[in-house]
C-alpha cells in the first residue's frame, strides 16, 4: 500500500473517533490494521534499500570494477575481448560519475578495480586507505569539448561566446567533466566569480543561461541530443560513434589542465584469493598494449 492511502486511512481512524463510545471498537480495529501496513511498508522499503545496495555491491563471484561513466563503451569491448582467451572469468562492470563511484566504495560497496575520470576521487579514496599501496597509475588522458545536435543551429561557436546559447547542459560539481567545465568558465569569464564549486543555480545566475545539471557526462550528451541543453560540456571521447551530436570546440587544455584517469586497485575484503588474484591480473591488463590499442580507438590519449 503506497503511503497515500495509509494517510487516508489516518483520516477514516481520526472520523470513527468523533462518532463516540458507538464507533470504538471499529476505530480501534481501522487504528491497528493501519499500524500494521504501515510497519509492512517500512519492513518493505528497509528490503529494497538493502537489496538495492547488495546488487550495487557486485556478485561476489567475480571481479568488480567500477569505470567512470565515460570509459563504458571502451571498457565493455575490453572486457569481451579478454573474456575470449579467459572465459571463466567474470567481470561486473559499475559505470557512473567518478564522484558517485568514490562514495561507493567509502560505504563499502565491493570493488577491486577503480578507474576514474579524476585525480581528486583517487588521492581522496587513497587518504582513507581504500587503495591498494603502490597500485595507482594515470593510465590515459582526455579533452575537454563543446558538442550541440548534429543539425542544431546554434550560434556558440565555442566558450568564447557560450553565453549566447540560451541553455547549457553540464556535470554535475561532484562529475570530473562538470569540474573541468566549471574551470574552463572561470578562466573564460574571470569576472564572474565561477568556480569549481559553482552549483547549477549560481551558474544559471552568473552566465544569464539556463543551466541543466547532470549526474554523469553520459547524461550531459544525452541531454544535449535530446534537445534540453542548446550545448553541452562532455569528453571528446564521448563522442565516439555518434552520428547524433556536432563537436564545436575543443576546450583548450589551459584553460581545464591536463585531464587524466587514474586506475587502480581497491582493498576489497570480500574477495577471496581466487578474485584478488583475478582481478590482479585484469588490472595489468588494462596497461597492456592491447587495452591500449581500443582506448585509443575510442579517442584517449
Amino acid at each position: 500500500m503506497r503511503l497515500k492511502n495509509v494517510f487516508k486511512v489516518l483520516g477514516v481512524v481520526a472520523a470513527l473517533t468523533l462518532v463516540g463510545c458507538g464507533g470504538q471498537k471499529e476505530a480501534e480495529t481501522t487504528v491497528a490494521e493501519t499500524t500494521t501496513v504501515a510497519e509492512t511498508t517500512k519492513e518493505e522499503t528497509t528490503t529494497s534499500a538493502e537489496t538495492t545496495k547488495a546488487e550495487s555491491m557486485g556478485d561476489g563471484s567475480g571481479i568488480n570494477v567500477f569505470a567512470a561513466a565515460s570509459l563504458k563503451g571502451a571498457m565493455e569491448e575490453i572486457i569481451t575481448e579478454y573474456n575470449k582467451a579467459n572465459p571463466d572469468v567474470k567481470i561486473n562492470l559499475n559505470t557512473d560519475s567518478s564522484g558517485k563511484l568514490q562514495t561507493q566504495i567509502e560505504e563499502g560497496f565491493a570493488c577491486d578495480i577503480f578507474f576514474s575520470a579524476g585525480k581528486k576521487q583517487m588521492e581522496k579514496l587513497k587518504e582513507g586507505g581504500f587503495i591498494k599501496e603502490g597500485t595507482d597509475a594515470d593510465l590515459l588522458h582526455n579533452k575537454l569539448c563543446i558538442v550541440a545536435p548534429k543539425e542544431s543551429d546554434t550560434k556558440v561557436t565555442g566558450i568564447a561566446n557560450i553565453k549566447d546559447a540560451k541553455s547549457i547542459s553540464i556535470g554535475e560539481t561532484t562529475v570530473p567533466a562538470g569540474a573541468y567545465a566549471r574551470e574552463a568558465l572561470s578562466k573564460s569569464y574571470p569576472d564572474l566569480g565561477i568556480s569549481k564549486e559553482s552549483t547549477g543555480a549560481q551558474l544559471q545566475e552568473k552566465l544569464g543561461l539556463e543551466v541543466i545539471e547532470n549526474s554523469n557526462v553520459t547524461k550531459t550528451l544525452l541531454s544535449v541530443v535530446e534537445g534540453f541543453g542548446e550545448v553541452g560540456f562532455v569528453y571528446i571521447t564521448d563522442t565516439y560513434g555518434k552520428d547524433d551530436v556536432k563537436i564545436i570546440e575543443k576546450v583548450d587544455e589551459s584553460l581545464t589542465g591536463k585531464i587524466t584517469y587514474p586506475i587502480a586497485r581497491v582493498n576489497n575484503d570480500e574477495a577471496d584469493d581466487k578474485i584478488s588474484a583475478e582481478a590482479d591480473k585484469f588490472y595489468d591488463y588494462l596497461k597492456s598494449e592491447d587495452a591500449k590499442k581500443v582506448f585509443e580507438k575510442y579517442l584517449y590519449e
